[in-house]
């Protein structure tokens, strides 16, 4: 006689196992939350310019201090991120300005955020714009550029523009 072994096969039925029964439930979180966060986005408005404080400047170099009134009607914080940022001084181009520190919005807000930026200044008539500023005692300072907010997974750039006196005189 001869004995072949057996097979005996196991099916599982109703329970697919852990790995399994994740793929399977994944697309049912994860497709709501990522609608959630693109729905309703409202733009970020820059409403004021409230200060602005030259806090060093020489023939090289500027750096200032703006603050600014921002409005952040979204149910999120937003990153803002990646500054493209030209300089004017008496509507000359000075130079390409920079953050020197990250910036986030906080979330259905609307509050004075201090912004830090500094350039390296480039241009011929600056030596010039610097000392016809210092004889009228102030200047115009000019910004202009883009940013990228960033809030989860959802990117956007920005523009923006400002224009403002500066009060030399009342530099200490």
């Amino acid at each position: 006689m001869n004995h072949l072994p057996t097979v005996h096969r196991v099916t599982r039925i109703g329970n697919a196992g852990p790995m399994r029964t994740a793929v399977f439930y994944a697309p049912l979180f994860v497709i709501p939350l990522l609608a959630a966060s693109c729905s309703a986005y409202e733009e970020v408005e820059l409403k004021d310019i409230t200060h602005v404080e030259v806090l060093h400047m020489d023939g090289r170099t500027i750096a200032l201090r703006v603050d600014a009134l921002v409005s952040n009607p979204n149910g999120s914080k937003i990153h803002l991120e990646d500054p493209d940022v030209d300089l004017y001084l008496n509507d000359q181009y000075v130079g390409k300005g920079a953050l020197d520190s990250a910036l986030v919005l906080d979330r259905n807000s609307t509050k004075v955020y201090p912004i830090h930026l500094h350039a390296d200044l480039a241009g011929g008539p600056l030596l010039m714009m610097l000392l016809s500023g210092a004889l009228s005692g102030e200047m115009k300072l000019g910004v202009k550029g883009t940013v990228v907010g960033r809030s989860g997974m959802l990117r956007k750039r920005f523009p923006f523009e400002l224009e403002e006196r500066i009060d030399l005189r009342s530099r200490p």
